[in-house]
């Protein structure tokens, strides 16, 4: 992170102690008993290395001219380590050069700007410190940084890999000592936060639903927001009177939400998607926010996550309902490469969601994507909204539903939106350029509204945010080169190997038996793969042999990723403690790792309730993929279904089953769970292509696959056969598709309340003699939705 450290240090001087003593403390002792002493204008320093298991309660009376410092002895180099947290209060405090990583907070907060339920900080600054990866694990909530009282700034700080439950960095205007609090987040660089799978993964709050009616008055500006994906709600608006202007949002899975609260301003923002998927803008609740001369480019969010979001109220809505938009002006802004920029009336038809927006202007805005079909999506009816000077261009100049004539001006409701065809060439775009963001556009009158210049700023980035002296990991490219370990068969070779590896290692199994008589934890990026050089030579053995129930081979723990190739996992149902699971989670903490088997027999774990992998409660993959492998005579296939509260959270963000066979499974392959209704979470994405189900799902009781709550679904190109089941699986609404499958000697799917059914055969596969390959008297051949072969490919 470089920046002009010229202008960094001439901003520092106002902080820089004018006259004081420093006081140099080793242990939490020694900070302890000077901590008592200090007086304005003093500096406490803690010495260099690691401080453990300490929790820092600074308490002080600085001025503006002699702030009360507690400062690192080098920047970077103290390390607050373990179950440790830092509270301060008073006025005119200075916190600088701090890293939190290696642990956790004991209690609800890392860094509290209080040191009691009434003791507040003022006029006092966290500067360049550092919270990474401090998790609890996955269910516990806590905040990393939690800002009470007044004037106060956090600056050029790096929080990164916030992993389990809870706010990053949140404001609490709760009081007539935090309301109206003009604090100041800037300059601070919000690392990668993995996908949570429930709510609570907010990167940014301000306020909360109790106290939305209340004016916080906290200016958000030129921070950098790189791969926050906790959840729908990047930033989340649930007070009055904020500002968001100038920051950056790269490549996250989300949106700046103004949630709750009024008469908030967003100004001069990046919104850049680079075409990744959920990808999102701003989404507009509420009442007289002025949004204006922002950018967005490549967005690839919907519904919720769509690049510009109006949405629907609810008549009389409690404060944490959803209330309507009223009185909002959207200027000046610039839409490039969006897919589907605008969506208005989102929410109608489910929780009451009836109020349309009501006196809103949407004025001298650009959306240019020439090649997207339409540019407008309408949940309900617009008539409160007023289009003003709005130029559109798209491949046909669309409007959903509508069918608007390419560069027609349109009359009536949406009277003040020019449609341009991406293929008319003689429409000189002049107006297409960068310098509309950061300051108003002058090259078109605005009418009545005149919003505040946005101060010109250099566009937030990694480069320019957060301490110049920190290197976040993910940012760190490794020099070490990939060691291969290669293991002979034998009892315990396997464990001790694993345990000597590095992270990135590959393993390599030489042909034969494997035995391990204990599980071997996987907390390092590993590969494990056959030593064999030809696929068609006998797959090596993994299985353990062990003197008690319950038991299982692998457990993931943290979130490394895992891959397994050519190898094959067995149960051993002959043993006389036959193995529960092949793979597990750690039951502390393991989110946001990766499990990817490829090419690989798993068998024979067919012990009661046993499984080929059981995700724990409160843990989350971002992927788990399996291609081209062959998994049988299982009790269970996958165990996603642990969280059973309701409240949104489910056990994988994506979970991918390719060319893969499933026979003689007792119960389920997939159990796949997300309950309840909750907004926060839009996840849980299944995704079968060309696999084979044989013999599953031996009880009436079961399905083959299960979904519950899962929000994108889609089943193609496979074989579903000889099946017990009632309900092989059951797909509900649009995000569901079930494209070009078969089901032999097993009753029909259930397809309701919207989802996509098409290409489904009810014929006897006639699979190859002792495989599952159709044979060439199939008449599944040429019937995949490509006009290949439904069922595996070869």
């Amino acid at each position: 992170m470089k920046r002009q450290l010229i202008f960094f240090g001439l901003f520092l001087i106002a902080f820089l102690p004018v006259s004081g003593r420093n006081f140099r403390v080793q242990n939490i002792s020694e900070f302890n008993a000077r901590v008592k002493q200090l007086q304005a204008g003093d500096t406490i320093v803690l010495a260099n290395g690691s401080w453990k298991d300490v929790e820092f309660k600074l308490k002080g009376k600085g001025t503006a001219d002699g702030y009360i410092h507690m400062i690192a002895e080098t920047p970077g180099k103290v390390i607050i380590e373990g179950k440790s947290r830092l509270q301060f209060s008073g006025n005119y405090l200075y916190v600088s050069g701090l890293v939190f990583k290696n642990g956790s907070t004991p209690k609800s907060a890392v860094i509290e700007f209080r040191t009691s339920s009434t003791d507040y900080a003022y006029n006092s600054v966290l500067s360049n410190c550092v919270v990474d990866q401090y998790n609890q694990h996955k269910d516990s909530s806590d905040h990393w940084v939690s800002l009470y009282g007044q004037n106060n700034r956090v600056e050029y700080c790096y929080f990164g890999g916030k992993a389990n439950s809870g706010v990053t960095l949140v404001v609490w205007p709760n009081d007539s000592n935090s309301i109206n609090n003009n604090h100041l987040i800037t300059r601070n660089y919000f690392g990668p936060r993995p996908r949570l799978g429930s709510n609570g993964g907010e990167t940014i709050r301000i306020g909360t639903s109790h106290v939305c009616h209340l004016n916080s008055g906290t200016i958000v500006e030129g921070n950098y927001f790189e791969h926050c994906n906790g959840e729908v709600e990047i930033v989340s608006n649930k007070s009055g009177g904020n500002k968001f202007l100038n920051n950056t949002f790269f490549e996250s899975e989300g949106s700046l939400v103004l949630r709750h609260g009024d008469n908030a301003v967003v100004a001069g923002n990046w919104f850049i998607g680079n075409g990744k998927p959920f990808t999102g803008g701003i989404r507009i609740i509420n009442e007289g926010h002025q949004v204006y001369n922002n950018f967005f480019y490549k967005l690839r969010g919907d519904e919720f996550r769509a690049p510009l979001v109006i949405m629907n109220g609810i008549p009389n809505s409690p404060a944490n309902g959803y209330a309507g938009v009223k009185n909002v002006i959207v200027a000046n802004n610039t839409w490039v490469d969006c897919a589907l920029p605008w969506s208005f009336g989102v929410g109608a038809g489910s929780r009451d969601r009836t109020v349309t927006p009501q006196g809103t202007l949407i004025l001298n805005n650009l959306v240019y994507s020439p090649e997207e079909p339409e540019l407008i999506k309408l949940f309900d009816k617009t008539d409160g909204i007023r289009f003003d000077n709005n130029l559109m261009v798209s491949k046909a100049g669309m409007l959903s539903g509508e069918g608007l004539v390419t560069g027609e001006i349109l009359k009536g409701e949406f009277a003040g939106l020019q449609f341009i065809a991406s293929n008319v060439k003689a429409r000189k775009l002049a107006f297409i350029r960068t310098d509309i963001v950061g300051s108003p556009r002058t090259d078109q009158v605005i009418g009545a509204f005149q919003p505040n210049p946005v101060p010109q700023r250099e566009m937030a980035s990694s480069e320019n945010t957060g301490p110049e002296w920190y290197s976040p990991a993910h940012k760190q490219v490794s020099t070490r080169q990939v060691k291969i370990h290669t293991v002979v068969p034998g009892t315990d070779i396997l464990r001790k190997t694993v345990a000597k590896a590095a992270d990135g290692d590959i393993i390599e199994l030489e042909p034969g038996v494997h035995v391990v008589t204990g599980k071997i934890v996987l907390t390092k990026d590993v590969t494990f793969r056959s030593a064999a050089a030809s696929k068609k030579t006998a797959k090596p053995v993994v299985k353990m042999e062990v003197q008690r129930d319950h038991a299982f081979i692998f457990e993931i723990e943290g979130h490394p990723t895992v891959k397994f190739e050519n190898i094959a996992i067995e149960g051993d149902m002959k043993a006389r403690f036959p193995v529960k699971y092949a793979i597990v989670t750690s039951k502390e903490f393991a989110t946001g790792y990766n499990l990817l088997i490829e090419s690989c027999d798993i068998y024979d774990f067919n012990a009661a309730s046993g499984a080929v992998f059981n995700a724990y409660k409160g843990t989350i993959a971002d992927t788990i993929h399996i291609r081209n492998s062959d998994i049988r005579n299982c009790f269970r296939g996958l165990i996603l279904s642990q969280e059973k509260e309701d409240a949104g959270k489910y056990s994988a963000e994506f979970v991918h089953l390719e060319n893969t066979v499933f026979s003689n499974i007792t119960q389920y392959v997939i159990d796949y769970y997300r309950g309840g209704l909750d907004e926060s979470t839009l996840g849980g994405h299944l995704l079968v292509n060309h696999c084979v189900f044989d013999l599953a799902a031996k009880d009436e009781k079961q399905y083959i696959l299960r979904n519950n709550g899962i929000v994108t679904v889609t089943i193609k190109n496979s074989i579903f056969s000889r099946s017990q089941a009632k309900v092989p699986l059951r797909l509900i609404g649009p995000k569901h598709q079930l494209l070009h499958c078969n089901f032999f000697e097993c009753l029909s799917p259930k397809v309701e309340k919207g989802a996509v059914s098409t290409g489904l055969l009810y014929e006897n596969p006639k699979f190859e003699k002792g495989g599952y390959f159709i044979s060439n008297q199939s008449k599944l051949k040429g019937k995949s939705i490509k006009g290949g072969d439904i069922g595996l490919k070869r």
